[in-house]
């Protein structure tokens, strides 16, 4: 695999998701497959952070003819990871230190879930996780924050992404 470019699906939950791949990267573009009306792209690089009315990326709809705008809010952003999280043995799934599933909020980048459970724990980037056990803590690596945004992060619609280093 190409390190510099990664490639991945994760589903909406409508709350900001953290994607973790072991970097912040220059360039995202994420795509929502399941909104079959509108088919909406959302593209981001982080130079865009510096205009404060595309600091979120670029949302293009396509809605007899194509429809973009400009997101102040809600979109991607950079993330720096750092934050920790803790395996419960319990639960069978990996939560934050307030004891919220991690699920919800780290979503296949360092955290992963699949068919079989809460249990899975792998990286698309640089970083290897350890193997679950009750009380492990990992602190999550870079990558991007998906925001809220109503258009892309709908909870339960698959979103595919592509994000370069």
């Amino acid at each position: 695999m190409n390190k510099d470019t990664i490639f991945g699906t994760f589903d909406g939950t409508g709350a900001a998701i953290n994607v973790c791949l072991g970097f912040v990267p220059r360039y995202v573009k994420i795509w929502n497959l399941e909104d079959t009306t509108d088919l909406p792209e959302l593209e981001w690089h982080s130079s865009m952070q510096a205009v404060a009315s595309a600091a979120f990326g670029v949302l293009k709809k396509t809605v007899a003819g194509v429809v973009m705008s400009d997101l102040a809010a809600g979109g991607i952003s950079s993330y720096a990871g750092g934050d920790v999280i803790v395996y419960d043995a319990d639960d069978s799934r990996w939560e934050t230190l307030a004891g919220a599933d991690a699920s919800e909020v780290y979503l296949d980048g360092t955290y992963n879930r699949d068919a079989s459970g809460d249990a899975a724990y792998q990286c698309y980037g640089d970083f290897v996780c350890p193997d679950p056990r009750d009380g492990a803590r990992v602190t999550t690596v870079p990558g991007f924050t998906l925001g809220t945004d109503a258009d892309m992060n709908v909870n339960g619609q698959q979103l595919v992404f592509m994000a370069v280093r």
